[in-house]
């Protein structure tokens, strides 16, 4: 069975890709700006690397508090870890992104890109609680890096060219 390999963009603390990889979707490569966030991508990760290869117990010791993080993390493949890319999606840092991608592919291309961009900016709840109704955030305007996130890394290392956007 060929498996769909996908990029997650804004990945959070990866809610969306559990979604996806129950869906037996597999990541390549998750962008997240938020550190915390990232630890728990690189545990989730290391969760399914050692379900999938019958070393459950390490995990459960890491539960346990019997070892710790990066007693967790080092059993498992680097590589994988280095699929946690904690760098915020824009101008500055997309071309180091895109890089760290490239050498996940390893020549291969990427079948899905899926992502959710931060919505305090256009919730209401988030507008509510902003002095100035989140006028001038930042925020307001990633959904325009994600779009041309999304064009550069669908035209370089997506293997289905045609897009619903």
């Amino acid at each position: 069975m060929n498996t769909f390999r996908y990029i997650d963009l804004f990945a959070g603390a990866g809610g969306l890709s559990e979604g996806f990889i129950k869906a037996g979707f597999a990541p390549v490569a998750h962008v997240e700006i938020d550190e915390a966030a990232c630890f728990t991508l690189k545990t989730r990760t290391a969760y399914h690397y050692l379900k999938s290869t019958n070393n459950y117990e390490i995990y459960i010791s890491y539960l346990k508090g019997e070892i710790s993080r990066n007693e967790l993390y080092s059993s498992i493949p680097s590589e994988l870890l280095d699929s946690i890319i904690n760098l915020p999606i824009g101008a500055d840092y997309n071309p180091a992104i895109h890089k760290t991608i490239e050498k996940q592919l390893n020549g291969t291309q990427v079948d899905l890109i899926i992502g959710g961009p931060p919505c305090q900016a256009y919730s209401l709840v988030g507008r509510a609680r902003s002095k100035n109704g989140m006028k001038g955030d930042h925020r307001n305007y990633l959904y325009v890096h994600y779009a041309k996130f999304w064009r550069n890394i669908a035209q370089s290392f997506l293997s289905l060219k045609m897009f619903l956007v």
